[in-house]
């Protein structure tokens, strides 16, 4: 968040309360500038979903893919036209297929089972097959997307036998996509380049899309090198040249970032409510969790934290934790669990924290875990502070439980 001061922070901060998401729309658009030399940028939108965002992007005429029912709605609501949409997933449930049918959205295939659902719902007759390479990669095993311990796709080796089930079912194949993970390195990535060139050498003529997938990598330490993005965009543009000369017909080149849009955009803003010392540690325990931002308990993902305002003291180690009754609920931890204390100079219940970087994967992971509401959440676009979301009320959470009133009392 570059150019806003920790004052203009902790005003959005007494405005709006805490835990409070923090996304500027012009970073956004500065990252998918970067990725401007594939044909077509599809966002990811389970990186972040929220509604001023897909609106902006929409207009901006990307594309975006969808994993759910509730996706395609949400991506439609925001003004993608369908042939804008495409339905990413190994397994379609009812609402799904429904959708697909309804509104001609089509469909990436990432199980041979999915084809004759697909083919019987009354969609598009073309689809997009999405593979697995045999291979994968990423910041953590758990988002590791590619290799035989991986269900994502359709393995490579049975490739020509889903052209065959597919072409018997009416449906012709225009399309190919691999992923093998989130945050992988550059020489992971151009491996799924070799795979991709060998694999449409033996597609049906009828391929013209090629999807680099996403996985992109974001530098979330101090001194992490940014990501090569334009040396990864000419070898993915180099490499569809060459195929188009070798094949003699033009092929579609798509990239489809989630994390790498929208990360580096967005920060949660968390209050002081308790300071306290343990032989081992000096604990900040603040109103943002893992019901808030679960990245760091799920992958012991590491989030730069900073003290807004004025804070007398030197930086000491301190361990940032939450208010849920979990011992998991610590947002400075390693892989394993352990408390891995960052920085900070000597707070006092009642500052703030901004904790970095969480675009991606914050609000869209956001729970009611032991009954806390979900955080407000506020855009930035051309200078301007537009809130999206307030925060969420005991009486709209309790709303939605079915057991307010038991039939059975």
């Amino acid at each position: 968040m570059s150019g806003w001061s920790s004052e203009t922070l902790l005003a959005l901060a007494r405005e709006h309360g805490t835990p409070l998401y923090v996304l500027d729309l012009d970073r956004v658009r500065a990252q998918v500038r970067l990725l401007e030399g594939f044909d077509v940028v599809r966002y990811a939108q389970k990186a972040n979903p929220g509604s001023a965002l897909l609106t902006a992007l929409a207009a901006d005429g990307l594309s975006v893919d969808a994993v759910s029912a509730g996706e395609v709605l949400r991506a439609l609501r925001a003004g993608f036209p369908a042939d804008r949409i495409e339905l990413v997933s190994d397994v379609f449930d009812r609402e799904a297929l429904a959708l697909i049918g309804q509104h001609g959205v089509r469909a990436n295939l990432g199980s041979a089972d999915l084809i004759e659902p697909y083919a019987d719902c009354g969609a598009s007759r073309t689809c997009t097959l999405r593979i697995n390479p045999g291979f994968g990669a990423g910041h953590d095993r758990k988002v590791t997307t590619g290799g035989p311990a991986s269900k994502h796709g359709i393995w490579h080796t049975e490739l020509e036998a889903t052209y065959r089930r597919a072409r018997a079912a009416g449906l012709v194949v225009t399309g190919l996509h691999v992923h093998i993970g989130s945050g992988v390195e550059l020489e992971n990535l151009e491996r799924t380049i070799e795979v991709m060139g060998e694999w449409l050498r033996q597609a049906p003529a009828s391929v013209e899309r090629v999807s680099a997938g996403g996985g992109l990598p974001m530098p979330y330490r101090e001194g992490d090198a940014p990501f090569p993005v334009e040396r990864y965009v000419d070898a993915w543009r180099s490499a569809r040249d060459g195929w188009q000369r070798e094949l003699e017909r033009d092929i579609t080149l798509e990239v489809e970032p989630g994390r790498f849009l929208v990360a580096s955009a967005g920060i949660l803003i968390t209050q002081v409510h308790a300071r306290k010392r343990t032989p081992d540690w000096d604990w900040v325990l603040v109103d943002a969790g893992f019901h808030t931002l679960a990245r760091p308990m799920l992958y012991g993902a590491h989030h730069r934290i900073t003290a807004l305002g004025d804070c007398a003291g030197p930086e000491q180690p301190r361990v940032v934790a939450g208010p849920l009754c979990e011992a998991s609920d610590v947002l400075t931890q390693d892989k394993n669990g352990t408390p891995t204390p960052q920085l900070l100079p000597d707070v006092c219940v009642g500052d703030a924290l901004c904790i970095h970087d969480t675009g991606a994967y914050g609000m869209s992971m956001a729970s009611n875990y032991n009954g806390f509401p979900l955080p407000a959440e506020v855009v930035i676009q051309n200078g301007a502070v537009h809130a999206v979301r307030p925060r969420q009320s005991l009486d709209a959470m309790l709303a939605s439980d079915p057991f307010d009133t038991p039939p059975f009392a």
